[in-house]
């Protein structure tokens, strides 16, 4: 019993220790000046002592500014134009038409690759085919009239056959479920996705070298997003489109877990029979970039802490890169509304993490002292919940990054 004794006092004092700092967050203030999210002036200091000393380092630098020196070359219009005003597609189960079923499988994921040096097609990784193509045309048409939005899909030959049937009998398959291969929708997600995933290598380039013009491009990246969210509605992996404001759509999520009730007619499919509680999906499987809570949540934390990193910057002659609309814009539309989004999420599962996470850097930034004990509770509660005592996960060994991705962050952010 002795062991066992030692971890439970260990446990205990652990816990002590950490309400210690969240009261001591609670009374003090936050740093007036300097990151105060994921990575705190300190860590900064630390990290550019660093890069002058060792090779190492430099070469993580070098890795930053490598990554972002494509988007380095190209103005603030460019930038605009990759992010796309409608809502972005999905990539589940968007197979080749032209090859599915005899080189890729069909509800195979991954099956077509895109580049950004030419971001309006896509190629079969298989056989290579490259589309658009006007031999497979997107005829189909999913409207969300609410919205005012309107998606275009392939419909394969055994599917036009039988246009009467629209039960999707007949259509493309994933996980069991009929789901419509959109070009378009996956060229959008693709464009938004590689647009958003500049921001923190951007962030860190200016934080590690100085260069303002990381932290402009950072900015432009970050205010463009902050114009395209609101208008990108909640869409899940099967396809389906809730013709409803983005924020409704996840406090319906919220109060009424975990697909909502919504009216028939504001759950937009090309397939009308699957559009009940399964199709809805809930959180799990939708999200206004992310077809689900753990990406879209990662997402958002990734901006958040990119923001922090550069909210401060000036250039040489001591302006501000960040005006005062760009700040209101990216932390009313996007850090703001994506967060109180995902704060409709109450599960504890292997895909709350990141937005455990977001809250308590939104938490952190803006001195929401109850955010941040929201990130907490998320940690704590999931250890509690999801691992056995001896550290193993409830689900299986492989799934524990899942549940910890996101989480392990939170000690950093509320230190």
């Amino acid at each position: 019993m002795k062991p066992l004794r030692q971890l439970m006092v260990a446990l205990v004092t652990a816990g002590v220790v950490i309400m210690s700092m969240l009261t001591a967050y609670a009374q003090l203030p936050a740093e007036a000046d300097g990151p105060r999210t994921l990575y705190k002036v300190r860590n900064i200091e630390i990290a550019r002592e660093n890069v002058e000393r060792y090779e190492w380092a430099r070469k993580i630098a070098d890795g930053f500014t490598s990554r972002v020196s494509l988007i380095m070359g190209k103005d603030r219009a460019w930038i605009e134009d990759m992010l796309p005003e409608l809502t972005p597609g999905v990539s589940y189960g968007q197979v080749c038409p032209r090859c599915v079923g005899e080189q890729c499988s069909m509800g195979e994921s991954g099956v077509m690759r895109w580049s950004v040096s030419n971001p309006d097609q896509l190629t079969c990784k298989y056989c290579g085919a490259v589309y658009p193509d006007p031999e497979f045309p997107e005829t189909g048409t999913l409207t969300a009239p609410k919205m005012g939005q309107s998606f275009t899909y392939y419909i394969p030959a055994a599917e036009a056959a039988h246009p009467e049937d629209r039960t999707g009998a007949h259509a493309y398959r994933w996980a069991s479920w009929p789901v419509h291969v959109s070009f378009s929708g996956l060229i959008r997600l693709n464009r938004a996705q590689w647009v958003a995933g500049q921001a923190l290598p951007l962030a860190k380039a200016w934080v590690l070298t100085g260069d303002a013009e990381y932290a402009e491009r950072c900015a432009w990246v970050l205010d463009a997003l902050a114009q395209r969210y609101p208008r990108w509605l909640y869409h899940t992996y099967y396809g389906t489109v809730v013709d409803l404001p983005p924020a409704e759509v996840a406090a319906e999520y919220g109060a009424n877990p975990p697909s909502g009730k919504f009216d028939p007619e504001v759950l937009r499919t090309a397939f009308p029979e699957h559009a009940g509680s399964l199709n809805a999906k809930g959180f799990w499987g939708a999200g206004r970039l992310h077809a689900g809570v753990g990406g879209e949540g990662s997402f958002l934390l990734n901006c958040t802490v990119a923001y922090d990193l550069i909210r401060e910057a000036v250039y040489e002659d001591g302006t501000p890169v960040l005006t005062a609309e760009m700040h209101e814009r990216i932390t009313r539309d996007l850090i703001e509304a994506g967060c109180s989004d995902l704060e409709n999420y109450a599960r504890i599962d292997n895909k709350c993490g990141p937005g455990r996470a977001l809250s308590a850097a939104v938490g952190q930034l803006f001195e929401q002292p109850q955010r941040v004990r929201r990130g907490l509770e998320g940690l704590t509660t999931l250890l509690e919940q999801c691992f056995h005592f001896d550290g193993f996960c409830m689900e299986s060994p492989s799934y524990s990054s899942m549940h910890l991705g996101g989480l392990y962050e939170i000690p950093d952010l509320i230190a």
